[in-house]
């Protein structure tokens, strides 16, 4: 720990002693390279929350930009967030626990999925063809945003239609199986503004019987009604079959890596969704109206919850008005979401789903209303404080169960802009986490009895550039009281899962992102660093007393360092390395299940000819197959990766 703060502290004093001289979007436009990672004040242009830019807010806030969302040609979200600092283990931001929804994904500002269905993993739904930007906030440091949101929000800006027409036909191919095909197009006709894409995949793994197929089509349509009118409508199918195996042993990874093992989850899994923007422009603000509508349709079995049919369907509404003042805006609005779910549960035995089933249905309504203030007192201060009510009611047909919520979390928050290239940010929050209907209501796993979980989370940080060099540094501490914890238990003979109240958890960290980009230079060099300490400062189970442990699959450090450079013209090579330190899979923090994951590094090459536009990835030239553990009854066990992977692809653009 010490170690770590001494580095982000000498980063601080002496990033603040000088003066950036040239604006960071200068570096960024140089050469075909684009940046490593856009980050703090150099953030995308159009990057906004609420009608603030992103740079200007007190918030820990990173984009993804579209030259290196290119660059990846990612499947895998891990891909992608592995450049974010905080991404945990477990597809979390900042907390490490898989099975809760802590992180929002979220689709032009709009919910991805249930508001209890989050984390980082449902991102691999999203359409990675017709991605723009991706915008990462954390903490729940926004009223704008549900109050679950304790590590953060992920929202993935889709592509806007271009003013000429553009059409590009791609293709990709490599080991285990990959094929990837795609088409889209765009442009605008008088008013209207679209752009369509089509995509397919076809994938393997290494594991034997591993299968992951889709087929997707989304369509954006934006009409300019007026000068300060505007409607966006965005249309998406998705089609997917998912076969994944369960953890193996270190002996069974030994004896045959590529063995099926135990089936984790079989699923089919349909769905068709639809949204639109309404955004109108005042004399001194604007207001918006949004509406969602989600159906899916999934069909399968899990390792938990057994065979089960199951519809969803979600409608997501919000409101919200923004006024400009001088030297101040106001904000204020509601957010709605209504969702039913019919299921079918069959006999674990049951594979073929053609039995005897329990039919049940779960209710969710989420009613919200929030509020906002930025003003500017002094002309390099910046303060933001804001408000967030929500009800939240859930019901379960299984046992005619019902349960309600209500919570009121602050937000406060300022910025000192010292100059156009150096920032100091600092913000205060409380966030609420209510247990989700299958925590409460599931027909072999609910607990009825549960509390919902209190945060506050405090946070300060540093951002800006000096010449060449960017920099985005921040400390936080998030306090959660009533943490739930999914333990397992053997019941009748049968493993199931059921969620506790455990004590209070206190989450501490570090996290920084830096860029080096020497002006008139053909290469770039960025870091992005982790440390985390997380810790049950009360947690007594019928395992044992945890007080004092660290959680759960909680490394203290993770880097992920990049290096790119252009040794012709069109030729971009970037290398990546990413580095996780051991943990315990336990929370009983015994040596058995402490793991530590191998280094990881990616090779990744682009060449662009005219229109044709050509990439060669290999990913995991370590060859690491161990990706992360568990730890269960003293057995350790570990989630495989496919090891190895080489893929080519070739796309034509006119």
């Amino acid at each position: 720990m010490r170690s770590t703060s001494l580095y982000v502290l000498c980063t601080l004093v002496t990033s603040s002693q000088a003066l950036a001289s040239d604006p960071a979007n200068d570096i960024a436009s140089q050469s075909g390279l684009g940046s490593l990672t856009v980050i703090g004040i150099t953030a995308t242009e159009g990057a906004q929350l609420g009608g603030t830019p992103l740079k200007e807010l007190p918030l820990n806030a990173h984009v993804v930009g579209a030259e290196e969302i290119e660059r990846l040609k990612f499947v895998d979200p891990d891909e992608l967030l592995d450049r974010i600092p905080g991404e945990t283990q477990v597809r979390n931001l900042r907390i490490p626990n898989g099975g809760k929804s802590y992180t929002i994904p979220m689709v032009d500002g709009l919910p991805l999925e249930s508001p209890y269905e989050g984390a980082t993993q449902r991102l691999d739904r999203v359409n990675t063809s017709d991605i723009e930007r991706v915008e990462v906030i954390k903490g729940p440091a926004s009223a704008l945003y549900g109050n679950n949101a304790f590590g953060g929000v992920v929202n993935v800006i889709t592509k806007q239609p271009p003013e000429e027409q553009e059409t590009q036909i791609w293709a990709e191919g490599g080991e285990f199986n990959r094929e990837r095909y795609g088409i889209n197009t765009g442009g605008t006709v008088g008013d209207l503004g679209y752009f369509l894409d089509a995509n397919l995949r076809r994938m393997d793994g290494l594991r034997e019987g591993v299968k992951n197929d889709r087929d997707q089509l989304s369509g954006k349509f934006i009409w300019d009604l007026s000068p300060d009118t505007q409607i966006t409508t965005r249309l998406e199918h998705l089609a997917e079959t998912v076969i994944a195996r369960g953890d193996l042993t270190a002996d069974q990874i030994t004896e045959d890596p590529k063995q099926a093992g135990s089936l984790s989850s079989s699923t089919d899994f349909d769905q068709n969704s639809a949204s639109v923007q309404l955004a109108h422009q005042l004399d001194r603000g604007e207001l918006d109206l949004s509406v969602s509508w989600r159906e899916k349709d999934t069909i399968g079995l899990s390792r938990f919850r057994g065979p089960q049919d199951e519809n969803d369907t979600g409608i997501a509404s919000k409101l919200m008005y923004r006024q400009d003042f001088d030297n101040a805006n106001w904000i204020v609005g509601t957010e709605l979401y209504r969702g039913d779910q019919d299921t079918l549960q069959y006999d674990r035995s049951d594979v073929t789903l053609s039995g005897t089933a329990t039919p049940f249905s779960n209710e969710l309504e989420i009613d919200a209303w929030f509020t906002q203030y930025q003003f500017s007192p002094l002309t390099p201060l910046t303060i933001t404080a804001g408000l967030r009510h929500e009800q939240i009611e859930l019901q379960s047909s299984l046992y005619t169960q019902t349960a309600s919520f209500n919570n009121t979390a602050p937000k406060l928050g300022a910025t000192w802009q010292f100059n156009d290239n150096l920032q100091l940010w600092a913000s205060m929050a409380e966030g609420y986490y209510a247990p989700s209907l299958s925590n409460l209501f599931d027909l072999e796993t609910g607990n009825p009895n549960l509390k919902q979980e209190e945060a506050t989370n405090f946070e300060i940080g540093l951002r800006g550039s000096v010449g060449d060099f960017s920099f985005d540094s921040s400390i936080y501490q998030n306090r959660i009281e009533n943490y739930l914890v999914t333990q397992e238990f053997i019941e009748n003979g049968v493993e199931v899962e059921r969620t506790t109240n455990a004590g209070q958890v206190t989450l501490r960290g570090i996290e920084s992102v830096l860029e080096y980009a020497p002006s008139n230079q053909n290469w770039r060099l960025g870091l992005t660093h982790t440390y985390a300490r997380n810790r049950y400062d009360s947690f007594v189970s019928s395992k044992g007393d945890f007080s004092g442990n660290d959680l759960s699959r909680s490394p203290k450090q993770h880097a992920n360092l990049r290096f790119a450079f252009e040794p012709i013209n069109n030729l971009v090579v970037e290398l990546e390395g990413d580095l996780y330190s051991s943990y315990y899979s336990d929370d009983a923090n015994s040596e058995a299940g402490r793991f530590k994951r191998d280094e990881r590094i990616n090779l990744r090459i682009q060449y662009t000819q005219g229109p044709w536009e050509f990439w060669l990835n290999a990913l995991n030239l370590t060859d690491t197959l161990e990706d992360r553990s568990s730890f269960s009854r003293g057995t350790q066990k570990f989630r495989t990766v496919d090891g190895r992977t080489v893929y080519a692809g070739v796309a034509y653009n006119f």
